[in-house]
């Protein structure tokens, strides 16, 4: 991997150090030469994770960078943390718990292109969900996503978007919120569709966040006061 990288990688991640170890393995296998990694961990305190940690950094020929968080901060400010020291036109959020068999980075770089007002997905959720749904103004509006666990865009494009808001705490809406953000900025919302790309969905959150509802239903009150008034100017 490349001092001058095309492309940065940014992993967050919270102990459960088999799974980011799996990532890196992967992207070590697959990866283009022009990429590096972040690698954001999430106050761990797990002897496994700093024992992985240098070992990988060791690996010859592999662009890793690392950041610990002093506090548990939860996904959305670990990545606006990894980003922050991105040093590559792309920026691709990827999950711990997102397996890659093959070359998915590349594939999304290549979609992007050098359109700054463009947010690519492992999936974009465009069906009623619950927590992407709102009322404003006597109508009911399903707000299409981009699902956080595989995002990409260029580094200008993250700028712009002012990254995950703080406000929903450690994890949950953040995402439809950054893509509600898009999408009243002009963005396209794309979907990867991509075979080599298969998200172990909550491999994480719930073993690490018994209290994840309650979270999610706190949050859901907080995305609806942001956007109900802001909502029928952004869908149709």
């Amino acid at each position: 991997m490349s001092e001058n990288p095309t492309t940065s990688i940014v992993i967050p991640f919270y102990k459960m150090w088999n799974l980011t170890h799996a990532r890196l393995m992967e992207l070590y296998k697959f990866n283009p030469p022009d990429c590096e990694v972040i690698l954001v961990d999430d106050c761990s305190n797990d002897p496994e994770c700093d024992g992985g940690i240098l070992w990988w950094q060791k690996v010859p020929n592999f662009t890793l960078r690392y950041h610990k968080n002093e506090e548990n901060l939860g996904f959305g400010q670990s990545c606006n943390n990894g980003v922050k020291l991105a040093k590559g036109k792309y920026v691709i959020l990827l999950s711990n718990d997102v397996q890659l068999f093959g070359n998915v980075i590349n594939d999304i770089t290549v979609l992007i292109g050098n359109d700054d007002k463009m947010l690519v997905a492992g999936r974009v959720v465009d069906w009623a969900g619950g927590w992407n749904e709102l009322d404003s103004h006597g109508k009911h509006y399903v707000i299409p996503y981009a699902e956080g666990w595989l995002l990409g865009c260029t580094k200008k494009a993250w700028k712009v978007l002012g990254g995950f808001d703080p406000l929903y705490g450690k994890f949950d809406l953040e995402d439809v919120d950054l893509s509600l953000t898009a999408l009243s900025l002009g963005y396209n919302i794309v979907n990867l569709h991509n075979k080599n790309v298969k998200h172990i969905s909550g491999a994480t959150i719930y073993r690490l966040y018994p209290d994840r509802m309650e979270r999610t239903k706190k949050n859901k009150v907080l995305f609806d006061d942001k956007w109900r008034e802001r909502v029928y100017q952004i869908i149709p």
